[in-house]
């Protein structure tokens, strides 16, 4: 049961952070694009389009909270390795780097609770140079999160089984400094 529970969540988010990356790619490849012409036309014609700040600045937080499930999933965010290193492959390793998943579980948890208050007043709001509604904007924050937590919870259950020594599949994202 519990390996299946693990096996569902490593596939869904595998597939969500893999879309969610590519989302943010196109991102970064737009807002290159932007930036560059607002660089040429400001500095080469003297002329600057009055939305391409705006735009870039928008694209860089969608980039930015697209990536972060997929850096917790990968074990790519703040670590407290040096902490946990010399125990590692003991239980009191193990339980520690349970504890410390459930600690970002609490903290993300509390971040998309916030973050669907920041939508909400978001809602009410829209952007100078775009004239969008500003929620839309926002509403990747709480998508990031949600997506982020269930990485965690993956990671979560995966601890747990390996402290009980149950034997769980590797995760289909893995990274190579990991030392899961």
């Amino acid at each position: 049961m519990v390996i299946s529970v693990i096996g569902g969540l490593d596939r869904f988010n595998t597939l969500t952070t893999g879309l969610a990356g590519k989302i943010a790619t196109v991102a970064l490849a737009i807002m290159t694009t932007v930036v560059t012409i607002h660089v040429v036309m400001r500095y080469g014609f003297n002329y600057s389009f009055h939305w391409t700040e705006e735009v870039a600045r928008n694209l860089m937080v969608w980039m930015t909270f697209l990536f972060f499930p997929t850096g917790h999933k990968k074990g790519m965010n703040i670590a407290v390795e040096f902490a946990v290193a010399p125990w590692a492959h003991t239980a009191a390793g193990k339980i520690l780097k349970i504890l410390i998943e459930l600690l970002s579980l609490t903290v993300l948890s509390v971040c998309l609770w916030l973050s669907l208050g920041l939508v909400e007043r978001g809602m009410g709001s829209s952007s100078q140079a775009l004239q969008i509604t500003m929620g839309y904007v926002y509403m990747v924050v709480p998508v990031s999160f949600g997506m982020t937590i269930l990485c965690a919870l993956e990671n979560l259950l995966r601890l747990l089984a390996g402290l009980v020594g149950m034997s769980v599949p590797p995760p289909a994202h893995t990274f190579a400094a990991r030392a899961d």
